[in-house]
C-alpha cells in the first residue's frame, strides 16, 4: 500500500496505467531496432533493406497519427487502445517467426499505426489529469515511463537473442507484451482523478473568446489581454488560404489567436528539428562515425570493445536519459520552459560541433549522454507547452499533428543524413545539422517575444 500511494503521488493512477500500456508494447519494437542491424542474416534480409524495415514505422505515422486523432474522436479510446496492444504483440512475434522481407515490412507498418494510437493516447490522459503546474512532470513521466520498455527490449531481448535465437527470444518479448492489456483495461475502466473544480476551470477556459483573458493554467500565456486581432484581421483577405495552411501544419483550431497558433508552429518546427538531429541524423550515424574514427573497435582497460557494443552502450543512454524526463518537466513547470530550451539547445550544439571537429574521441563520449539528457529535457518541455496550448475539444487533432512533426523529423534524418554522406562528410553533416537547431530556438524564441507574447514562467 505504501508503494502505490507513493507511486500516486508521483503520477495519477490513469497516467501511470497508460504508461506501462506503452512500455509493454514498445519492447518488441526496440529489441528489433537492437538485433536487426546486427544479425541480419538471422532475418534473412540485405542489409539494404535494413533501413527500410526500421524506418517504415516512421513513415507511416506521418498518415496513422491523423487517422489515430479521428477513430478516437469519434468511437473514443477503449476500442483503438485495446486493438493497438493486440496489434503491437502480433508484430513481435512477426519478428521472430517470418521469413520474407514483405511479412517483417508489413509488420513494421502495423507497429507503426499501433504506436499512433499509444503516443496519442498517453497525450491525452496527461492533459486530462494535469493542470499547467504538474503538465510538465507528467509528461516527463510518461516519457520516461514509456523508455523503461524501450531500455528492456534493448538489454533483455539482445540477451535472449544471443541465448535463445530469434524466434524463442521474441516470444518471450511478446508475452511480456501482453502485460499492456490488463493494463488497459484498468485504465479504461478508471475515471479522472483531477478535482472537480479544476476539471472544470480546464473545460471552460478554451471557450474563452479572445476579448476575455485566459487563464494561464490553459495557455501558457500570462495574459490574452495583449492580444489583439490585427493579424487575424490581416489574413481576413486571405482566409480560405490561410485556413487551409494552418489546418496542415497544426490542425483546425478556430479557438486560438493568430499568436497562439503561430507558437504551436514554432514548437512543432523546433520538436522537427530535434528529432531530425538529435533522434534522426545523430542516432543513425553514430555507428559509422565510430567505424571512421576507431575502425575495428577501441581498448578500454586494455579489453577490446567492438564498435556495435560501443554503439549500442552510446545508443542505450538515449533512453537511459529519458528516465530523468519527470525532472525535467517538473524544472520547466516551475521556471519556464523557454529557459529549458535555452539551457538545453547549447548543450546539443556541443555535442554536434565536438562530433565535427574534436580530435579527442572520448571527450565525445562523455559528452553524448548528456546531449541525449538535453534533448530530453527539451522535448518535454514542447510536449507539455503545445500540450497547454492545445483547446480541450481539439487536443487530439492538435497533439496528433503535432506528433507528425515528430515522425516526420526523425524519418527524415537518417535519409538526408546517409544522402549527403554520398557526396560529403561527416563534419558537413553535423555542422548543418547545429545550424537547424540553432534557426529553430531562433524562430521559437522570436515567437515568444513578437507582440509582447509572455511565457508563463512560473
Amino acid at each position: 500500500m505504501l508503494k502505490t500511494a507513493n507511486l500516486r503521488r508521483l503520477a495519477p493512477r490513469r497516467v501511470v496505467l497508460v504508461t506501462a500500456v506503452l512500455a509493454a508494447a514498445i519492447m518488441g519494437d526496440s529489441m528489433l531496432y537492437n538485433v536487426l542491424p546486427s544479425r541480419v542474416d538471422a532475418f534473412g534480409v540485405s542489409v539494404g533493406l535494413v533501413g527500410v524495415l526500421l524506418s517504415a514505422n516512421r513513415i507511416v505515422r506521418l498518415a496513422s497519427n491523423q487517422v489515430a486523432a479521428w477513430l478516437i474522436e469519434r468511437i473514443g479510446m477503449r476500442g483503438p487502445l485495446l486493438a493497438s496492444v493486440l496489434l503491437a504483440v502480433g508484430a513481435t512475434l512477426i519478428y521472430g517467426t517470418a521469413p520474407w522481407f514483405s511479412a517483417l515490412l508489413l509488420a513494421r507498418i502495423v507497429w507503426g499505426m499501433a504506436f499512433s494510437v499509444f503516443r496519442l493516447s498517453g497525450y491525452l490522459v496527461v492533459l486530462e489529469e494535469s493542470v499547467e503546474g504538474s503538465r510538465g512532470r507528467l509528461m516527463g513521466f510518461f516519457s520516461s515511463g514509456m523508455r523503461v520498455g524501450s531500455i528492456i527490449g534493448v538489454l533483455l531481448g539482445g540477451l535472449l537473442f544471443d541465448l535463445t535465437g530469434r524466434t524463442s527470444s521474441f516470444l518471450i518479448i511478446a508475452a511480456m507484451g501482453l502485460l499492456g492489456v490488463p493494463a488497459a483495461i484498468a485504465l479504461l475502466r478508471s475515471g479522472s482523478q483531477r478535482p472537480a473544480d479544476d476539471q472544470a476551470d480546464s473545460s471552460a477556459k478554451p471557450c474563452q473568446t479572445k476579448s476575455q483573458p485566459a487563464a494561464k493554467a490553459t495557455s501558457g500565456f500570462s495574459s490574452r489581454s495583449d492580444y489583439t486581432t490585427a493579424y487575424d484581421e490581416s489574413l481576413s483577405r486571405f482566409a480560405p488560404l490561410s485556413k487551409r495552411i494552418w489546418d496542415v501544419l497544426i490542425s483546425r483550431a478556430p479557438e486560438l489567436s493568430f499568436r497562439e497558433r503561430r507558437m504551436i508552429l514554432s514548437a512543432s518546427f523546433t520538436y522537427f528539428s530535434f528529432q531530425l538531429v538529435m533522434n534522426g541524423v545523430l542516432i543513425s550515424s553514430l555507428g559509422y562515425f565510430l567505424n571512421q574514427r576507431l575502425g575495428a573497435g577501441a581498448a578500454v582497460g586494455g579489453i577490446m570493445i567492438g564498435i556495435a557494443t560501443l554503439n549500442g552502450m552510446l545508443i542505450s543512454t538515449r533512453w537511459i536519459s529519458g528516465l530523468s524526463a519527470p525532472y525535467f518537466g517538473h524544472i520547466g513547470d516551475r521556471f519556464g520552459r523557454t529557459r529549458i530550451l535555452a539551457v538545453s539547445l547549447p548543450i546539443c550544439l556541443v555535442a554536434l560541433l565536438l562530433l565535427a571537429f574534436s580530435p579527442s574521441f572520448w571527450l565525445i563520449v562523455a559528452w553524448l549522454p548528456l546531449a541525449f539528457a538535453a534533448t530530453a529535457a527539451s522535448i518535454t518541455a514542447l510536449d507539455s507547452l503545445v500540450g497547454g496550448l492545445a483547446p480541450e475539444g481539439r487536443r487530439a487533432q492538435i497533439m496528433s499533428r503535432y506528433a507528425t512533426w515528430q515522425d516526420t523529423g526523425s524519418a527524415l534524418g537518417p535519409l538526408i543524413a546517409f544522402a549527403v554522406l554520398g557526396f560529403t562528410t561527416l563534419t558537413f553533416v553535423y555542422v548543418g545539422g547545429a545550424i537547424l537547431l540553432a534557426l529553430a530556438f531562433a524562430v521559437f524564441v522570436g515567437n515568444v517575444r513578437t507582440g509582447r507574447v509572455a511565457v508563463q514562467l512560473t
